[in-house]
């Protein structure tokens, strides 16, 4: 059985005919800092830049039509492609079938992509990519045991609404997380872990926050609005932790801001 190095996902081709072609499919979302449907004060925004750019993606390779009419068989789903020539010409590298039921297009690739050990991936709705009609279904694989390929399921939310997919459009989203990270956590009351003392300093900070951003900067997105950005408090003190405004790939470079 492979080892898979750390920080890596491999793609490993059904057979031969697809090797290499894993880029044609998947791409890396670090970088991809911008959405068309974005408007110039989204970008003063860090949380939504930075998660955009989270993860990585699928892109469609196919030109189709999803239709559901509601009922919950297979059959009651129908995938329409709009090019047959293409659909023979790239064989299996990515497929659309309903094979579920109860609105579900099934999309597969031909590979297998695998991870580092204890590394799984949980597949996502690409982060700010949105399609009208349609959602991904969260799976999480144990890719660093799981020996094959496995799909991404989209759900048609919409019945008797055709759902138009072009190349090119980006359909699903995966990010690899530590195995046993996210149960560690629990939502607690806040209140039984710290003083009144630092409860109150907590709630006045809050408050602050709210009173410039209503009074002071309604008109300037700009300005002490990029507190979070800067990585300042609303008093102007740097954050204690490490703070992150851009993503830094494996050679260190880092993604360029978008230019608001």
């Amino acid at each position: 059985m492979i080892k898979v190095p750390e920080d890596t996902i491999a793609a490993i081709p059904y057979d031969d005919f697809y090797r290499g072609r894993q880029d044609e499919v998947y791409f890396n979302l670090r970088g991809d800092n911008k959405r068309e449907w974005f408007s110039r004060h989204a970008y003063f925004c860090l949380p939504l830049v930075i998660g955009n750019q989270y993860g990585f993606a699928m892109r469609s390779l196919l030109r189709a039509t999803f239709l559901w009419n509601g009922g919950p068989d297979p059959a009651d789903t129908t995938v329409t492609f709009h090019d047959t020539e293409e659909v023979q010409r790239l064989a299996s590298l990515q497929t659309m079938v309903s094979n579920f039921g109860l609105g579900i297009v099934t999309v597969q690739a031909a590979f297998a992509l695998r991870t580092s050990p204890d590394i799984s991936l949980m597949t996502m709705q690409p982060p700010n990519y949105f399609i009208d009609g349609l959602q991904n279904m969260t799976g999480v694989v144990e890719t660093d045991n799981l020996r094959r390929d496995f799909t991404f399921n989209l759900k048609v939310t919409r019945p008797n609404f055709p759902i138009e997919i072009a190349v090119g459009d980006v359909i699903a989203g995966f990010i690899p997380y530590p195995r046993g990270f996210v149960e560690k956590f629990e939502l607690v009351d806040g209140t039984k872990l710290f003083t009144s003392e630092q409860i109150a300093e907590e709630q006045q900070v809050a408050r602050d926050f709210g009173r410039e951003r209503s009074d002071i900067d309604v008109l300037r997105p700009d300005g002490v609005g990029r507190r979070y950005h800067r990585g300042e408090d609303v008093y102007g003190k740097p954050f204690e932790n490490s703070h992150q405004t851009h993503l830094t790939g494996r050679s260190g470079r880092k993604t360029r801001e978008p230019k608001s």
